[in-house]
């Protein structure tokens, strides 16, 4: 009853907290622009109304024979189910709400709560930015945030929680192939407390060896529950398969490193900077294992773009821990909030300043939902396929853009290519790309696979060539989508 009285009295530093945590709702509330979500929604149809999961390509018409190790079944089926419980506006909201609570679990191993915690979370956040949306990936963040708290509270308070490390393992693993990084996460932790046990780098929070005996007991649990999934030990081998496609590192963007001459990466080049400077400065200990999840999750990110939510997951705290023991710490701590206050009138402004804020974050939510359909049909070709099914192509084969694939599969057809790169492979992949990217021999793919239609955007260079050529006519055009069918020139 004294904890409900103390909250309901809402204090300054309480009102940050939550205006915090309620604009951050509010910036990952976004418009569906992942490709890949439709294909993600279709896979979780398929997995419900057929009772199965697929082991092969069920939605080409090109690689049929070609195995498919669905790694993230059950976020389809979580995916297909919210559709059919709120459509695409409950995915966006449940969405951001992964995301908030993801950097919640990140907050609360922060140092310098709220102020400086405040300001250290929001850059992670927009570091990771890049990548929210509605996808399986989601829930990589808030597990992967999840196994760093877990070791927090065992490292820093004495709580010993290590029994759930193999039971979200065993849940992560048949979310996405990323649950890899939970054991990466646990491999960083026990090689950090070991090597400062080792170097005789000790302090008061390092782990005892009997503490690492622990850890190591509960990665190799750890290990054991990642086998149960559909694909068994396949999984443990996926995830480097996929590392090493080179198509995929080539041809698709966000495996690609970040590009810093565009503004979206800053923050993360903010938060890398920062990180090592603050690490730098600080007068705390070295922490092995906080240099060692730097530097190996700070890689990742320069590596690939993709890996940069993971980094800020994992640098924040870092980042908060040794601000508060450096010159920036100082500094910041003459501005602090005020402290609790026992004025019911203050408290009663403050809760009037949250519902003001919360109300107009609800209403800009509310503008982004609503604006969804406008931005689907400026992104994917809507009234293209209109033309299709009153034309009667839709009962032949199309070449297809690769970004649409995903969308076109969710709308029934039977598509050249779409957004699974590792079920279609790197030769195919390839010879997909001798077209779209206008090489000189454009033509094989088409005729390979006896397309009789082409579908990609309208402005796109192949869309050019298409036009000049001799062997394919120009039926429908808009700003989106163009369609070409082949032509009865001899």
């Amino acid at each position: 009853m004294r904890q409900a009285q103390s909250f309901l009295k809402l204090d300054t530093r309480r009102l940050l907290t939550l205006v915090f945590f309620v604009l951050l709702f509010t910036m990952a509330v976004r418009e569906l622009r992942d490709p890949d979500f439709w294909w993600h929604l279709a896979t979780g149809r398929y997995i419900c109304q057929t009772g199965s999961i697929p082991r092969h390509d069920v939605f080409s018409y090109t690689v049929l024979d070609h195995r498919w190790i669905t790694h993230e079944w059950l976020s389809q089926v979580v995916i297909w189910t919210l559709y059919l419980l709120g459509g695409l506006p409950l995915l966006i909201l449940v969405a951001a709400l992964v995301i908030t609570l993801s950097f919640a679990l990140v907050y609360v191993q922060c140092e310098g709560r709220p102020h400086l915690a405040v300001f250290a979370v929001l850059l992670g956040a927009l570091a990771s930015a890049i990548t929210w949306g509605v996808r399986p990936q989601m829930f990589n963040i808030l597990l992967a945030t999840a196994f760093t708290l877990i070791f927090h509270l065992y490292k820093v308070r004495g709580r010993n929680l290590l029994w759930l490390y193999p039971l979200l393992t065993a849940l992560w693993v048949n979310l996405h192939s990323g649950f890899f990084l939970g054991l990466v996460l646990l491999g960083c932790f026990i090689a950090g407390e070991g090597a400062q046990r080792l170097l005789d780098c000790v302090h008061e929070r390092t782990l005892t060896w009997r503490q690492m005996r622990n850890l190591a007991l509960a990665l190799g649990a750890s290990v054991l529950a990642a086998l149960l999934n559909p694909n068994t030990y396949e999984m443990l081998i996926y995830p480097f398969e996929t590392l090493g496609s080179r198509a995929m590192q080539t041809y698709i963007q966000e495996w690609a490193s970040p590009n810093f001459h565009q503004m979206q990466y800053w923050p993360f080049a903010l938060l890398l900077l920062g990180t090592a400077a603050a690490m730098v400065l600080s007068q705390r200990p070295i922490d092995l294992t906080d240099l060692l999840l730097f530097g190996s999750f700070g890689l990742a990110g320069l590596v690939s773009a993709r890996h940069i939510p993971l980094f800020a997951v994992v640098a924040t705290p870092v980042l908060t821990r040794h601000l508060v023991k450096g010159p920036a710490g100082k500094f910041l701590s003459r501005f602090q909030l005020s402290t609790p206050s026992r004025s019911g009138g203050l408290a009663v402004l403050n809760w009037a300043l949250l519902l003001v804020i919360g109300m107009g974050c609800a209403l800009r939510c509310a503008q982004v939902i609503g604006n969804n359909p406008r931005a689907l049909r400026e992104f994917y070709p809507m009234a293209a396929l209109d033309y299709v099914e009153k034309s009667g192509l839709g009962q032949t084969r199309m070449y297809n853009s690769y970004n649409w694939g995903g969308y076109l599969l969710w709308r029934g057809y039977e598509v050249f290519i779409d957004g699974r790169a590792d079920v279609y492979g790197d030769d195919f992949i390839n010879e997909y790309l001798l077209a779209y990217r206008v090489r000189s021999d454009w033509r094989k793919p088409l005729d390979k696979y006896g397309a009789d239609y082409v579908l990609i955007e309208s402005r796109a260079s192949f869309a050019t060539l298409l036009e000049e050529s001799l062997d394919w006519e120009q039926v429908y055009r808009d700003e989106v989508a163009v369609i070409f069918v082949r032509s009865n020139v001899e």
